[in-house]
């Protein structure tokens, strides 16, 4: 069985303010597994902040951290709680907000070629923290594309803000997407892109909004010849690790960003 996750925190939809790490730079996947319990912890440290407003106020993280736990009611959906921990500039760490999200398995990959699903989240801004910012519904398709040692991972989502806080005029949109390469039976190297669009009636150009990409080495306690491969149906436990650095393209992104991953899967 499958469990996923114990290291930096968040699901697709976390609380994508100014100042969000891009829901700690998650790649979900598609499969579930009836009964199977994910844990993953995502976090980053942040350098090289956007410049201060004009008053003089610097709208950027520093650290930023997420627990993911997952469970899985049946092979074809699963329920996701992220509490999110962050540290902005000039301030301490704290919880920032705790999100609920669910994903829907259309298509399941299963070791094949393709796999599809569907995920919805919803962050609410007030659970254990009086946040002066928007609820937040978060929903879009995840998609994985393998061959053999390589596997693509397509996971594009729409936000729509709600509450008093809500300043959008339309949709906003983030996405995340990563290309792997399994070249050793415990290790895979990838290339990751992440990014967002605060209002898409007023995107602006590319400057302003945020995007980065940089380079990532996995390690998985179990060593599969392919990223393709399905697993045993020995219920075991299964670790994974991931160390990545991400390359700000705008001066509205960290000029740096180092990510740190650590996931269970039982």
């Amino acid at each position: 069985m499958t469990v996923a996750s114990l290291a930096g925190a968040a699901a697709f939809w976390l609380t994508p303010s100014p100042q969000s790490a891009f829901a700690e730079f998650e790649i979900p996947e598609v499969d579930g597994e009836k009964g199977s319990i994910e844990m993953e912890y995502r976090g980053a440290q942040h350098w090289g902040f956007p410049r201060a407003d004009e008053d003089g106020e610097i709208d950027a993280l520093r650290q930023s951290h997420e627990v993911e736990i997952q469970y899985a009611i049946t092979d074809y959906w699963m329920v996701r709680v992220t509490p999110n921990f962050e540290q902005p500039a000039d301030d301490s760490i704290d919880i920032f907000t705790v999100g609920i999200e669910t994903q829907v398995v259309l298509v399941p990959r299963k070791g094949g070629s393709f796999g599809l699903a569907f995920m919805a989240g919803y962050g609410p801004s007030d659970w254990f923290v009086d946040a002066e910012e928007p609820d937040e519904i978060e929903f879009g398709p995840v998609a994985e594309f393998a061959n053999h040692k390589w596997l693509l991972t397509l996971n594009p989502r729409l936000v729509d803000q709600d509450g008093e806080f809500a300043d959008q005029e339309g949709l906003g949109f983030e996405y995340a997407a990563q290309m792997q390469y399994r070249f050793a039976g415990h290790w895979s190297a990838a290339a990751m892109a992440f990014g967002e669009i605060e209002d898409l009636a007023h995107s602006g150009p590319f400057n302003v909004q945020t995007h980065a990409l940089g380079p990532s080495l996995y390690w998985f306690s179990d060593a599969d010849d392919e990223v393709g491969e399905t697993k045993d149906d020995v219920r075991k436990a299964e670790w994974s690790a991931g160390l990545g650095t991400l390359f700000g393209l705008t001066s509205e992104t960290a000029d740096v960003t180092l990510r740190a991953t650590l996931r269970m899967e039982y």
